[in-house]
């Protein structure tokens, strides 16, 4: 059997709250001269759990990572003698400084093929919970334009919406979708399409953690949640509702559908209509 070194390349969301996603993998071994990397090919997963994220940014951050360790691989084999430690090499292609991505300690482990550990780690850390089909599934981007955009276009929505970023107690939420009468009304277009069963419940989990903190913010919200439902798992819609519908003092959410996307549309522009009379 053969040791070897790995790391996990995490897309930290929120150094706050340390919400986080693992995005690939380093597989390292001295002895035997080997090193290589896997990281996602899709920024998809990314977006898919924080719909903030730019995922296009993100993506080509780890392409410029794993071309690094190709050229580290290059140097150390042709020209240095490989160091003992995997971090003595990844910490100068990835300082832990304020980057969003970030690698976790150190871990080692044995055996015979380091090509199979790699792909094995990969599936284990990285893509356990989420079938191929999930990297390019509906994204959030995805449901807005085929969705909503439409009927919001259709019936003069979209140019009466403009920006508006809402400050919570531990961090800000931008929302480009959004207009005020007496508190200011948000938009936001999620997509719940998933093949997979856990990747929808841990978007669900994730987005209550996120309606949790905007709940924190001293100004009072309404956010309308523009929905694509899991076409798949239509017994989890309950789930879906039960989980983030909310109505306090702070904040009131809602969640619709694409199956109410027109008629939404037509109560919305009623009510914009009759708060500029």
């Amino acid at each position: 059997m053969k040791k070897y070194q790995y790391q996990i390349i995490r897309y930290l969301h929120d150094r706050v709250t340390g919400e986080f996603i693992n995005v690939g993998v380093i597989v390292y071994s001295p002895e035997y001269q080997h090193l290589n990397c896997k990281i996602i090919t899709k920024y998809g997963r990314i977006t898919s759990f924080f719909p903030g994220a730019d995922g296009r940014v993100i993506l080509k951050t780890l392409r410029q990572f794993e071309r690094e360790i190709t050229k580290a691989k290059q140097l150390f084999s042709e020209l240095l003698p490989f160091p003992e430690d995997l971090v003595e090499l990844t910490q100068k292609i990835l300082p832990d400084d304020d980057s969003s991505l970030i690698l976790t300690e150190v871990k080692k482990g044995i055996d015979l093929d380091f090509n199979k550990t790699l792909a094995d780690l990969y599936r284990l850390l990285v893509t356990k919970w989420q079938s191929d089909d999930d990297e390019s599934a509906t994204s959030d981007a995805d449901v807005w334009k085929k969705k909503y955009k439409k009927y919001f276009d259709e019936y003069g929505i979209t140019a009466k919406l403009t920006n508006h970023e809402v400050e919570t107690k531990y961090d800000s939420f931008q929302f480009d979708k959004a207009w005020k009468n007496e508190i200011w009304h948000c938009y936001l277009p999620v997509s719940f399409d998933l093949q997979n069963v856990e990747n929808i419940r841990s978007k669900v989990y994730k987005w209550a953690g996120k309606l949790a903190e905007l709940a924190t913010s001293s100004e009072s919200i309404d956010l309308t949640l523009l929905t694509s439902v899991p076409r798949r798992h239509l017994e989890l819609n309950s789930f879906i509702q039960e989980k983030l519908t909310l109505k306090s003092a702070e904040i009131n959410v809602r969640l619709v559908s694409e199956t109410e996307a027109e008629s939404f549309a037509r109560r919305l522009i009623r009510e914009m209509d009759e708060h500029n009379e």
